[in-house]
């Protein structure tokens, strides 16, 4: 019964851990400023660089 509690525990910890973990990872990659641009923006620099022409 030990062993089994002492497993459980261990893959508790390990999903809680792994998903802390990601959840880290994701603030700082943000406040680093090297999140990936979104459509707004990648438009943006496209039309600044003549390489997006909206016909409209």
């Amino acid at each position: 019964m030990g062993k089994i509690l002492g497993i459980m525990t261990f893959l508790i910890g390990l999903g809680l851990g792994m998903v802390g973990g990601a959840a880290l990872l994701a603030y700082a990659y943000q406040a680093a400023g090297l999140y990936p641009p979104d459509d707004a923006t990648i438009k943006f620099i496209a039309r600044e660089r003549g390489w997006l022409k909206e016909e409209v």
